[in-house]
């Protein structure tokens, strides 16, 4: 167990070795996305990450952080923002380092409550003591070889929409999709956040990116661009940014993390559009996954995913009376969270 603030510090070099040779680690595992989350949520709590070793390698990582309300709680750090918050290990030490966690939390005293929030079911887990509450699905395409191989298997009308790429908007350069350069995050990521809004403004809700998501969000943005894993694309008309797709890249997989586009220009279907060109560059660079990260709304069902990943939040009481009563209360409060999450995700994307 590394105890701390500066436990990030003390382990960033092999925890990025880590990921690297981690088929369980996705973008919310790296030491980017949550030493950033941990500056910029965690000011509050105290970070425990548990470090799994094998003589001196480090072979598996869970983080991990206490907080202090009306209970003491120890949640996995990125919780709210990340979408997989289960714990990675190193290729073939899998089961290991499940069972190293678990015997670590099982000897937690200084907490009341153990939170933990999505955890992927095809991730080990020592379940036994835990209450169990589905929490999210997440739809996952198989991708075939060829772009061409996948418009294939869309509907007529998906089909229709996708290959407007194709038109003579896209081949007069009067509309193009870009992929933000290194040197212009800020401004591909402002661009993100203002159509994120316009869309949400016209449900009358906020969106993902309120407080301090935005600066979270850009700080990662440009530890992840030089890491490789961020994708951010501007779909662009006549000069004009009307839309934005947020995506991430690590190892054979994409993730699809957010987007936003201007609903006045809903005719041309922006969101579709820069969906459809995400997945054929993760198809043209060789990926075999494309996740499209939590909720299972209508809209990513037509993009064809093959697999639904179901992520849980595992809850145990440690204290017997204040323990109890957080249980309770957060059990319940989990149907309060999916039913408001559902109104936040939306039904459609353009």
């Amino acid at each position: 167990m590394v105890s701390g603030p500066d436990g990030f510090l003390q382990l960033e070099t092999e925890w990025k070795e880590l990921v690297n040779d981690s088929p369980s680690a996705t973008p919310f595992q790296t030491w980017e996305w949550q030493s950033t989350w941990a500056k910029h949520f965690g000011r509050r709590g105290r970070f425990h990450l548990i470090a799994v070793k094998h003589g001196n390698d480090l072979v598996g990582l869970m983080s991990l952080m206490k907080t202090q309300g009306a209970w003491k709680s120890l949640r996995a750090v990125g919780t709210g923002s990340s979408d997989y918050l289960h714990a990675i290990a190193r290729n073939g030490y899998e089961h290991a380092v499940s069972e190293a966690v678990s015997e670590s939390l099982s000897n937690e005293k200084d907490a009341d409550l153990i939170d933990l929030h999505q955890v992927r079911e095809d991730k080990p887990f020592a379940e036994a003591g835990y209450t169990a509450i589905e929490q999210a699905r997440c739809l996952v395409l198989t991708l075939p070889p060829t772009y061409d191989d996948y418009l294939k298997t869309l509907s007529k009308s998906l089909r229709y929409d996708v290959k407007r790429l194709d038109k003579d908007l896209f081949k007069t350069g009067r509309a193009q999709v870009t992929q933000v350069a290194e040197g212009e995050i800020d401004q591909g990521m402002e661009r993100l956040f203002e159509t994120h809004k316009k869309r949400w403004r016209k449900r009358g809700l906020p969106g993902a990116f309120i407080g301090r998501g935005e600066a979270f969000h850009k700080e990662w943005a440009h530890l992840a661009a030089s890491r490789g894993y961020l994708w951010l694309s501007l779909l662009k008309i006549d000069g004009e940014t009307i839309g934005a797709i947020y995506a991430m890249t690590l190892g054979s997989a994409c993730y699809y993390y957010q987007a936003g586009f201007d609903p006045s220009q809903g005719s041309i279907s922006p969101g579709t559009l820069l969906v459809a060109a995400t997945i054929k560059r993760a198809i043209e660079e060789g990926k075999q996954a494309f996740d499209f990260l939590r909720g299972d709304e209508p809209y990513k069902m037509r993009w064809k995913a093959q697999k639904v990943l179901c992520n849980r939040r595992f809850l145990r009481a440690i204290t017997p009376v204040t323990g109890q009563v957080a249980l309770r209360w957060n059990g319940a409060g989990s149907v309060v969270e999916s039913r408001v999450r559902a109104r936040l995700e939306g039904r459609g994307i353009l």
